[in-house]
């Protein structure tokens, strides 16, 4: 089963910069249903006709400012998310961007986190186990 499966997904992810071992979160503010005021990835529901890499490059682009190429884009696992009843594919992207190079379009703020420390913050539950498999699967 794949995206191409459902009339709808939600395509997101976050930037890894492999130097510092830090990824760049968006922090969520309450204006939203889904985990609100967490630590999330970038993303949102696609469009009528968007593959699942022109859905996350589009987010990136409306959340942050960020433009990326679709091959910039490294896919990390998709599945379904049962709670909500949506196809979820997970995106990462390689990049050391400064946050002063970026604008946040939505939510309350955004931040690079060590690794070392993301688990310490309070991450909406897909995030989390996203995270946990993207520290599993990496390659250094």
């Amino acid at each position: 089963m794949s995206y191409r499966d459902h009339a709808s997904f939600w395509a997101g992810g976050f930037l890894y910069d492999r130097q510092s071992e830090s990824v760049f979160l968006h922090k969520r503010d309450g204006n939203t249903r889904a985990s609100p005021h967490k630590w999330a990835f970038f993303g949102g529901q696609s469009e009528s006709g968007e593959s699942d890499v022109e859905c996350f490059v589009r987010e990136l682009r409306e959340e942050i400012s960020l433009r990326i190429q679709p091959a910039d884009a490294t896919p990390l696992r998709e599945y379904m998310h049962t709670e909500v009843n949506q196809y979820r594919i997970v995106f990462y992207v390689e990049s050391a961007v400064s946050e002063d190079q970026l604008v946040l379009g939505e939510g309350a703020g955004f931040s690079w986190i060590k690794l070392s420390r993301v688990f310490e913050f309070d991450l909406s539950d897909k995030t989390r186990d996203d995270l946990h498999f993207f520290l599993a699967h990496k390659r250094d």
